[in-house]
């Protein structure tokens, strides 16, 4: 179970698929798909299953309580963790591991790459991303 708000702006690449079911509130879940972000909102009440290997990036605004499925990881299994520029799209930054404890290894990745300018600094543009970003309203 998951509270709101979070400012994310990674998008997780899961080996598995995942379950997204708000309990109270509701969130805007980005996607990557075919290159092309998408946005879509999962209100209270609603589900939504991210496939396998689909880029995704929940944004909870505050007060919202969601819950979210996903399968233990296999020892053998790797996920990542990817940034993108807010300007032009060019990757900034992926992180591949396998994770043991979600909430400790994610937070430690998130931080590493909000602490250094160099990686939220797009080589393509030349932007630098902001150290946090907004928690988007639902749409």
């Amino acid at each position: 179970v998951v509270r709101g708000p979070n400012a994310r702006r990674d998008f997780h690449i899961d080996p598995s698929d995942e379950i997204f079911f708000m309990l109270k509130g509701a969130m805007t879940l980005e996607t990557l798909e075919h290159g092309h972000r998408r946005l879509r909102t999962v209100r209270e009440g609603e589900m939504c299953l991210v496939p396998a290997l689909t880029p995704h990036s929940p944004h909870r605004p505050a007060g919202t309580w969601g819950l979210v499925i996903e399968v233990k990881r296999a020892p053998s299994q790797t996920e990542s963790l990817v940034w993108l520029c807010d300007k032009c799209d060019a990757k900034l930054h992926e992180v591949t591991m396998h994770v043991a404890d979600i909430e400790k290894e994610l937070k430690r990745a998130i931080e590493c790459f909000d602490a250094s300018e160099a990686l939220r600094t797009c080589a393509r543009c030349g932007h630098v991303q902001p150290e946090r970003a907004p928690v988007p309203p639902p749409g």
